[in-house]
């Protein structure tokens, strides 16, 4: 590869403004009002004080309703790549017969008579009791075929969605009620207005992302963009702060030279790029 010491250098010495740059973009947010939201729990930053960490955003119900609807998930991923109607190997049939172990062992962790009293679910679900009976059959016939499994995966259907449902609801509530109470007890009018907003989280779950949906809403501000909500693929909160902070200078910069506060938000020689393959590449 061809270098240019001189230019690399140049280049540098940009890295390093622009990395200290963000640094302090990133340091001013977090006076004027900063939330962090993934997995259990919130983090807010204010006024220069020390972070203060709100946990219990996902409870007891909303594990429990999710354990359930992971049940024939795991089955079905176990089974799918052997479900042709031949004797299954016994590594598999082991992988099976263990796993009805673990789901028969964590029996108690896994019962939602508490949410059906508590009217957390619509209805029962019947995940757990459809999974093992499920098991046993394969077991008894030590084969699959793919109309079973299609079969069985029709038929939990309406009960991992109604189990779903009800996790989503019991993660909602929580949020809900802290995010209220840091509005109300926390911040002034002018940091909520200010409130900026970090979702973490995984890549699949970008779209309808449940802290996305939530924060677009009580902020009142688009999921997609950058404006007071941004999102981070993964679990690392200090690459999270760094993509905040690019998010935030690159806007800035980009509205200061080009009138256009999303200019920078796409790669620098997209314009000109598109421009090109128009006018010089025929398909």
């Amino acid at each position: 590869m061809v270098t240019y010491p001189n230019l690399e250098q140049f280049d540098n010495r940009f890295i390093e403004i622009y990395e200290q740059a963000r640094r302090a973009v990133i340091d001013e947010q977090k006076r004027k009002g900063l939330l962090i939201a993934f997995d259990d729990q919130l983090q807010l930053y204010h006024s220069g004080r020390e972070v203060q960490i709100f946990e219990g955003m996902q409870p007891l119900a909303y594990h429990k309703l999710k354990s359930n609807g992971h049940i024939p998930m795991a089955l079905f991923c176990m089974l799918s790549g052997a479900a042709n109607g031949n004797p299954l190997p016994e590594p598999k049939l082991h992988e099976l017969a263990t796993y009805a172990k673990a789901v028969k062992s964590g029996a108690d962790d896994l019962d939602l008579s508490e949410e059906i009293r508590e009217g957390k679910l619509l209805r029962p679900v019947h995940l757990y009791d459809n999974a093992l009976a499920f098991i046993e059959t394969v077991l008894a016939a030590r084969c699959v075929s793919r109309d079973q499994l299609a079969t069985f995966a029709r038929d939990v259907e309406d009960d991992i969605n109604i189990a779903l449902a009800a996790a989503a609801r019991s993660q909602l509530d929580a949020c809900h009620d802290c995010v209220m109470r840091i509005r109300g007890e926390i911040l002034s009018a002018e940091e909520w207005s200010e409130l900026r907003v970090l979702v973490l989280g995984p890549y699949m779950a970008r779209q309808g992302d449940l802290y996305l949906q939530y924060f677009a809403k009580v902020l009142n501000t688009p999921e997609q963009g950058d404006r007071r909500l941004v999102y981070f693929e993964g679990d690392d909160v200090d690459a999270a702060l760094e993509r905040l902070g690019t998010a935030i200078l690159d806007t800035h910069a980009s509205q200061a030279i080009f009138t256009d506060r999303d200019r920078l938000h796409r790669d620098v020689l997209a314009d000109e790029t598109t421009r090109y393959l128009d006018t010089h590449i025929s398909r």
